[in-house]
């Protein structure tokens, strides 16, 4: 017998800020973020645009204070029982720090650890307080990090082995990251994201990050918390096409949606809505929309889609994490957020893509798809509300 699993706290930053309030103030009503960069010389780069926040600490106080945010919004008091699963690369502002006053012969005040994921973990047990009896996991495969952190997280409670489990990832636009997009020529040169649109051009970096509260069913409920969602399954899969490229027909990402469906024990008509990874990339859009019609069949062409990439950016390992969360909010207003900068049909993606205006509608199940370099994909299926069989 497999406990059931739900959302009871999150934790979110997106480049409007933090909170319900800022994805109420952007994403749910299309306004996007991108400037120019302020943190860096962007001369060198095919572009000077990303979605900067105001947060000025460091990736570790980003990540401690989602934390802190999604546990306070849970309720819970006691995690010393607790799991951790992070998605994270590293902090490469840390890193290049260290390394800068390494190389001029001087003293740098960050440790080199903490640019480990793992360096994340142990702050975060620390503050908990854990005891060892829950894990505490990191995972670095790119842009699933997060959302494969919430899958085992869902994995290590759906199977008793936690009552709770903290999860998520973080990501800062840095120098590092942007020269490596630069590099493979992934940017949107005029700083507009255009996803599923025939002349998209590319991708641009954001801020974010989300902690997510995961407890089992019977734990949320003997302690009377507010439910905000329950995780019904997810699917996880590798197409191993290309080390950067999505497989053109899609295959790996529909693998991941008909496993997360299983999972869930639901029907393919059941899902209301559908938050695309939609980074604006020729091959990923093409690609995404490739699975979408497999996996959907027919049923593809009523199910609403959408990018909130075209308003946050790319989170990087952040990614997963933040649309999870975006998609609940998604579900608690009843509003499809936008794909915005949507201009031209592309006869390869013919979808409804939601272009430029939000959209009401009734959403009480939802997939949210996430994939990274290498050909990894996730698929997360939520519900607003819990169902009594």
């Amino acid at each position: 017998m497999f406990n059931r699993v739900v959302i009871t706290g999150i934790g979110l930053m997106i480049p409007s800020g933090f909170g319900e309030e800022a994805v109420k103030r952007s994403v749910l009503t299309g306004e996007h973020h991108f400037r120019p960069v302020t943190r860096f010389d962007s001369t060198p780069f095919r572009t000077a645009f990303a979605a900067e926040s105001d947060f000025k600490g460091t990736l570790l106080g980003l990540g401690i204070r989602l934390a802190e945010e999604a546990v306070a919004s849970s309720g819970l008091h006691d995690l010393s029982d607790s799991s951790i699963v992070l998605g994270l690369q590293g902090d490469y502002n840390a890193l290049q720090q260290y390394w800068r006053m390494k190389s001029s012969g001087q003293h740098s005040a960050i440790p080199l650890s903490e640019f480990l994921p793992s360096y994340h973990l142990k702050v975060l047990a620390d503050l908990y307080r854990l005891k060892g009896n829950g894990k505490t996991i990191s995972l670095n495969n790119a842009c699933i990090a997060s959302s494969n952190a919430i899958g085992v997280a869902y994995e290590l409670i759906r199977r008793g082995e936690s009552d709770t489990a903290l999860c998520g990832g973080y990501s800062l636009v840095t120098e590092e990251m942007f020269a490596k997009f630069n590099s493979g020529r992934t940017f949107a040169a005029d700083g507009q994201v255009r996803a599923f649109s025939a002349n998209r051009s590319g991708m641009l970096l954001g801020d974010g990050g989300a902690m997510l509260m995961l407890e089992s069913l019977e734990h949320a409920e003997k302690r009377g918390a507010s439910i905000l969602a329950e995780m019904l399954g997810w699917g996880l899969s590798c197409d191993a096409f290309h080390v950067c490229q999505p497989h053109p027909e899609g295959s790996g990402m529909a693998l991941a949606i008909e496993r997360a469906l299983a999972a869930a024990s639901i029907q393919k008509e059941e899902i209301d809505y559908i938050h695309a990874h939609g980074t604006g990339t020729p091959l990923n859009d093409r690609a995404e929309t490739a699975a979408i019609k497999r996996a959907f069949g027919t049923r593809a062409y009523d199910i609403p889609i959408s990018s909130t990439k075209t308003m946050t950016g790319h989170i990087l390992e952040g990614t997963g994490a933040v649309e999870t969360a975006l998609s609940i909010m998604a579900m608690k207003h009843n509003t499809i957020p936008p794909t915005m900068g949507y201009e031209e049909k592309d006869p390869h993606c013919d979808l409804d893509y939601v272009p430029n205006y939000p959209r009401k509608k009734q959403l009480n199940k939802v997939i949210n798809l996430n994939a990274s370099f290498g050909g990894n994909n996730t698929a997360i299926v939520l519900q607003k509300s819990v169902e009594r069989g």
